[in-house]
């Protein structure tokens, strides 16, 4: 039985991030698996979600990100919203990609990138919109396949399909530009393949050019938003507490701890859906067949048990911070989690090089991203 006081709790409305997180405290105290709606959970603590994360068989990915069916065609089996044999098909076709090897062989244009957005930077600046954002979009544009100059513009729309999310998407006008550019991108490399991922999903024999437009938007985005918002997100509480960015600037040495502590505090996806196969009991409560648990990342990775009693602060000496699911879990752990570490060190690190007197601009607050799915900053107003 679910507490009057933990009922209220709507996981889907887009709320104030501190206003959410004392609510997560509350959630996390009185049930690890809190009751939403009839037929609606939501795993709260840590071990809870692992367990969920961890059995695929009893919590199906299918369906994931999108809490009701809408109009119009459904999405095919995305390698994020699959469960095995397709799953590990769709996961082994796009490993290569992104290989330890692919991955270290990307970090000197990675900086590249980084140090060409700071120069055309003029103080102040939006970090978030003039630097994080479009720094994630051209390297996920490079290595899905899609032209430097489209990189903004399929950000745009990724963004308007994102802030809608868990509703359906697929007809809306964004999806229709965005699947019309990856369906004639994936025409385009059947005739002339060339090293990138659009050409791996083109060239199986498996998928539709329909198909490959989802998997390659479901790669672009999932290399965009979440990474960026990390990068706000750490970039906000180091120059908040500004000891913690001078420490940096002095000591390259803080860098991991920095950025798994700005990945777990951050966890810009506050949580991913998961559906229930058969009758189970998750964290003491019983969930059935067809019902739906709402994993809640965020929550997991703020839960006291696991981070210690100040894990709402953030601590980059924190030496269990690696501990975080920001990644996801067991078989579904993010294919381009090392890819998004890179990207991250590689920003603040550039940043720290170039720009030690960075400070937050006086007069400005930080505007949140307006999402249920996804938190962080949507604009961080910095000097220098």
């Amino acid at each position: 039985m679910v507490s009057p006081e933990v009922a209220p709790f709507d996981p889907f409305a887009p709320t104030e991030l501190d206003d959410n997180r004392r609510t997560l405290v509350h959630v996390r105290s009185r049930c690890p698996v809190a009751g939403i709606a009839p037929g609606l959970h939501f795993a709260a603590r840590h071990e809870t979600v692992r367990a969920a994360l961890l059995d695929p068989s009893a919590y199906s990915n299918n369906g994931n990100f999108v809490l009701e069916a809408g109009d119009g065609p459904a999405p095919p089996e995305l390698i994020t919203q699959s469960d095995p044999p397709r799953h590990s098909a769709l996961r082994a076709l796009l490993r290569p990609g992104f290989t330890r090897a692919a991955i270290t062989e990307a970090a000197p244009w990675i900086r590249e990138y980084a140090d060409a957005l700071l120069d055309g930077l003029a103080a102040p600046t939006d970090l978030v919109g003039d630097y994080a954002l479009p720094l994630t979009a051209r390297v996920i544009a490079r290595l899905v396949g899609v032209p430097a100059e489209d990189a903004a513009e399929l950000a745009r729309l990724s963004l308007d399909i994102t802030a809608i999310l868990p509703a359906a998407f697929t007809e809306t006008e964004a999806w229709r530009r965005l699947e019309e550019y990856f369906s004639a991108a994936a025409r385009e490399r059947r005739a002339h393949p060339t090293d990138d991922l659009i050409t791996l999903l083109a060239t199986s024999n498996d998928l539709s050019d329909r198909e490959v437009a989802f998997h390659a938007w479901q790669l672009f985005v999932a290399g965009l938003e979440s990474t960026a918002y990390t990068i706000g997100s750490t970039l906000r509480q180091l120059l908040e507490n500004r000891t913690l960015w001078e420490e940096l600037c002095a000591d390259r040495a803080l860098l991991d701890g920095v950025r798994e502590e700005g990945l777990r505090h951050g966890s810009a996806i506050r949580w991913v859906l998961r559906t229930v196969v058969g009758d189970h009991d998750l964290g003491g409560t019983a969930v059935h067949d067809g019902e739906r648990v709402i994993v809640g990342l965020e929550s997991a990775n703020l839960d006291e048990v696991v981070f210690g009693p100040n894990a709402a602060a953030f601590d980059p000496r924190r030496p269990s911070a690696r501990r975080h699911v920001s990644f996801g879990h067991g078989i579904h752990l993010c294919l381009g989690a090392e890819l998004s570490r890179i990207e991250i060190s590689t920003a603040l690190e550039a940043l720290a090089d170039r720009m030690p007197g960075l400070r937050l601009a006086p007069g400005t607050g930080v505007t949140e991203v307006t999402s249920p799915m996804f938190c962080g900053p949507a604009r961080l107003d910095v000097t220098w």
